[in-house]
């Protein structure tokens, strides 16, 4: 793993930051180490953005960023960009699959915990669309014997189609063949100005138009999107090619997932359905877990620990942050966001115990 940029690939990068590779597939990486022991967060970022949304620009303040919340209690991180039309990038990857990135994803963090020694449990943190990955990334870290008790999801979307608004003309493209969701030639878009806005509610400017456009957002691979038809022409794009790439019904695939919603209607679809979606895949996967176990919980009273589980995981897994899709940005929904991000750490931790209990033989 690893690639040799030209000082030309490095001025895009920030001093904190490397190129790596894996499966022909490179990315941005970020890494602090946290206390020996504690869980190392994986920062994976949505639509459109690279993953410094998780660790801020030259010239932020740090505390208006999770990174700085998570080193205070003692967490870990691996923050990885996928990669773009951002300038650091030799090689483009438009067509880029969803399985193609979380495969790639999951080795590049593998490498990076083993070969710097990182001891602890890996916990995955999907950002907006970063939740479509989910599934494959958790395939391909089982593969790679990665400790990690379960994902977290923040105002994600699952790797379900059909949650996301499909224009039926089609979303706009750079000649490059990305889906357009950076700057244009009149600078920053509706798109980016709307979320520009939410970044920067009820507070002082987090990030100016101009940081937010040299260090954040870039153009993005369209299948990472995780929905079907975007683009007349693009080959292996249908309903079923888009299923098979997500795994949307391979259940037993599926990491168990806590959950971290917004709570204010301008991301209304995550603030309704976020509890209630990934509810709903975590009991598929506690059905999955019990189908493996191939028997009737052998344990008295076992069985109706097992339904009291299925049943208090919506509540269990889910916690609120006061804000909109970049809740997490920001002194106050980043701390919130960290003390949340620690107790799901345990929560998911603590079920791995319980499921073991419940289902030894």
């Amino acid at each position: 793993m690893g690639t040799t940029p030209t000082q030309h690939d490095l001025d895009g990068l920030l001093p904190s930051e490397f190129l790596v590779e894996a499966s022909g597939v490179p990315a941005i990486a970020y890494v602090r180490a946290g206390s020996p022991g504690s869980p190392t967060i994986v920062g994976l970022p949505g639509g459109g953005h690279l993953a410094r949304v998780f660790y801020g620009h030259p010239g932020s303040r740090a505390e208006d960023f999770l990174d700085y919340w998570l080193e205070k209690s003692g967490f870990g991180l691996i923050a990885l960009s996928y990669p773009s039309d951002h300038r650091v990038f030799r090689r483009r990857l438009p067509d880029l699959t969803v399985t193609d990135w979380g495969n790639a994803a999951a080795a590049i963090t593998a490498e990076i915990i083993k070969t710097r020694g990182l001891r602890g449990p890996t916990v995955p943190i999907g950002w907006s669309m970063a939740g479509r990955a989910f599934r494959a990334f958790n395939v391909a870290a089982r593969s790679a014997d990665l400790d990690m008790p379960g994902f977290i999801a923040l105002a994600a979307f699952p790797p379900m189609p059909g949650m996301v608004r499909v224009d039926p003309k089609g979303e706009p493209f750079t000649v490059e063949g990305f889906w357009r969701t950076g700057c244009d030639d009149a600078g920053l878009s509706a798109r980016n100005e709307s979320f520009l806005r939410d970044i920067n509610w009820g507070e002082t400017e987090l990030i100016d138009a101009a940081a937010y456009a040299e260090y954040y957002i870039v153009n993005t691979p369209i299948r990472l999107r995780g929905e079907p038809n975007q683009r007349a022409g693009l080959e292996r794009n249908s309903l079923l090619d888009t299923i098979a790439d997500l795994g949307t019904f391979a259940y037993p695939d599926y990491p168990f997932t806590g959950v971290i919603a917004p709570t204010r209607i301008s991301d209304a679809r995550h603030a309704l359905t976020d509890q209630a979606t990934w509810g709903f895949l975590n009991s598929q996967k506690l059905f999955s877990e019990y189908s493996a176990a191939n028997s009737m919980p052998a344990l008295d009273g076992a069985w109706s620990q097992l339904r009291e589980l299925a049943l208090q995981l919506p509540t269990r897994l889910c916690r609120y942050v006061e804000g909109a899709h970049f809740f997490f940005v920001g002194r106050d929904g980043a701390a919130q966001t960290a003390l949340h991000i620690e107790d799901l750490c345990k929560q998911l931790e603590d079920l791995q115990v319980t499921m073991a209990r419940l289902l030894a033989p």
